[in-house]
């Protein structure tokens, strides 16, 4: 029989790419997290944009850059999926239906009953539970082309996949691990960042909802001069924000329902004005992060625009 006395180090690495960074995080550990290395490199405008990748070539160029500055090459990488192409949806399908039928079932159902916002998806789903009779399924998907640019970016700087994720779960997953969610408590999770922001509902651990609402005073690369265009963006989200609370707690679950806690992240200069509106205008209750300890391995706090990343490596723990 095989074994090994020593748990071999995970040598993953996590990248997340948005329109203006790209971001990495390797863990050295998991309990409690330590972070062996991580980085991050400015975009130039317009490589990528909306979640898209339009200069493939300068993207790869500078991604080849970067992994030869932070020295991880040729390793397994996980990534996560733009925000904007994401859809969830949740559907209850018949009972007699085995786990290894229902990826096959939806496929056929895609299109026809089961209506996405693009054609040819990539999905994976997941049952949830069970429901007079009727398994519950989560269906999370994304748009086949824009994901195989992705892959084969990865692929051609010669980064071996390992697995794709959703940033609103990688975030709530960093949560989860921090003890800080509640299963029967339903969790909203604003993910700000400068020129976007994903709006996203949890309860009992899973997705219920998932909006990305964008900064449209946000898009230059002199949007961090904190001046009223970019307050004037956030303020059109939040208001956003406040339109999907009521959504969610009077038309879907017809006032049985409370958000209970929100969670708020991302790289965004004003997270401090976004926290304040949550809990001045909206008055609902915002988790307090002091208490998050992540730590590089130098002993340094790892500053929260990564926490996301952190959460993409907790994936499959």
């Amino acid at each position: 029989m095989a074994f090994t006395l020593f748990r071999r180090k995970d040598r993953t690495v996590n990248f997340i790419v948005t329109d203006y960074m790209i971001r990495f995080v390797e863990l050295r550990q998991m309990e409690p997290i330590v972070v062996e290395c991580y980085g991050e490199r400015e975009l130039p405008e317009g490589i990528v944009r909306n979640g898209e990748i339009i200069d493939y070539e300068s993207l790869k160029l500078i991604l080849e850059d970067v992994l030869i500055e932070w020295g991880i090459k040729k390793r397994d990488v996980r990534f996560a999926v733009p925000d904007h192409y994401i859809a969830i949806r949740e559907e209850q399908l018949r009972e007699d239906l085995e786990e290894d039928e229902i990826k096959g079932y939806l496929f056929l159902q895609i299109g026809s009953t089961i209506h996405l916002p693009f054609e040819e998806p990539v999905f994976d789903a997941v049952v949830t539970g069970e429901t007079n009779g009727r398994k519950n399924v989560l269906l999370v998907a994304a748009p086949e082309e824009e994901v195989r640019k992705f892959c084969e970016l990865f692929e051609d700087v010669k980064l071996r996949l390992k697995a794709a994720d959703i940033t609103p779960l990688s975030l709530y997953r960093f949560f989860y691990y921090q003890g800080l969610t509640e299963e029967n408590r339903h969790e909203l999770v604003l993910h700000v960042r400068r020129n976007l922001m994903t709006i996203s509902i949890f309860h009992y651990h899973q997705p219920k909802f998932i909006k990305p609402v964008s900064l449209e005073d946000a898009q230059s690369s002199a949007l961090l001069e904190l001046g009223e265009e970019e307050v004037s963006g956030l303020m059109d989200a939040l208001k956003e924000v406040a339109n999907v609370v009521n959504f969610y707690e009077n038309s879907i679950y017809k006032g049985q329902a409370q958000i209970g806690k929100v969670f708020v992240n991302g790289d965004h200069p004003r997270l401090a004005f976004v926290e304040t509106y949550i809990r001045e205008t909206l008055g609902l209750s915002v988790a307090e992060q002091e208490g998050i300890e992540v730590i590089d391995k130098d002993g340094e706090p790892l500053p929260c625009a990564y926490y996301a990343a952190v959460g993409l490596g907790l994936k499959e723990v």
